[in-house]
């Protein structure tokens, strides 16, 4: 599972330090609490969150209607879900047009808030990743490789063999741990010490082996088998 870096916007304190306590048992982190639109600008524009949480009613003028038609606005979006009570319909329509990934209820439960966010990520993911593209170097030319083209990476020592949907074949001089910094999506997972598949392009597996769509079989580590079944499972529900 991705840990998410979460902006809570939200203008009741406790209501917020206890989605904060959800949120980081879960292993997710919130990096700013902020109560107002302007709080929540200021904090967006300091560190950009992979999620927000977004209370639609908020401290001034300027509701989380606002706030989520400014996350709307920009280039490179971010996913954003609705804590709410409101129960006026005219202003849920409003809210319902500015495409939320999400729609979460007061009182919050932590198990529907771990569900929700991690939801609405991977349908943020999926919409956005035919658009997302790495740029690679294999010492002499530069790629621009789409993300979800990639059905596997294998490690050879100091450097990395990426395999893509369309049969090529990249070698470029980085280590496995530093081309999963560059792919850090919820559809990539590290499987092996020597291995990064993309989940997108798996057949089937078992308790050892994952088995992609080209027939290609990638082993699982037997350390960390029971965190990648669960991953493997979940990501399929």
């Amino acid at each position: 599972m991705k840990s998410f870096n979460v902006l809570v916007v939200e203008d009741e304190i406790l209501i917020a330090e206890t989605i904060k306590i959800y949120l980081e048992e879960r292993g997710h982190q919130v990096i700013n609490i902020a109560i107002s639109f302007d709080e929540a600008l200021q904090a967006y524009h300091l560190r950009r969150p992979d999620m927000v949480l977004l209370d639609i009613r908020l401290y001034g003028q300027k509701s989380g209607i606002d706030f989520a038609n400014f996350l709307q606005e920009q280039k490179d979006s971010v996913p954003f879900v609705y804590l709410t009570s409101q129960y006026d319909q005219r202003i849920l329509e409003q809210a319902l047009k500015t495409n939320p990934y999400g729609y979460l209820t007061k009182p919050i439960q932590k198990e529907s808030l771990w569900t929700s966010i991690e939801s609405a990520y991977n349908l943020y993911i999926s919409k956005n990743m035919d658009s997302d593209i790495i740029s690679i170097q294999d010492g002499k030319n530069n790629y621009h490789i789409k993300v979800n083209e990639i059905l596997y990476v294998q490690a050879d020592h100091v450097y990395s063999r990426i395999v893509t949907i369309e049969k090529k074949e990249l070698i470029i001089r980085k280590t496995l741990h530093q081309v999963l910094e560059l792919l850090v999506y919820n559809f990539i997972i590290f499987c092996h010490r020597s291995y990064i598949v993309n989940l997108n392009h798996i057949s089937e597996w078992n308790n050892n082996e994952i088995i992609l769509k080209n027939k290609v079989t990638i082993p699982i580590s037997k350390t960390r088998r029971d965190e990648i079944l669960l991953k493997l499972k979940s990501f399929n529900q």
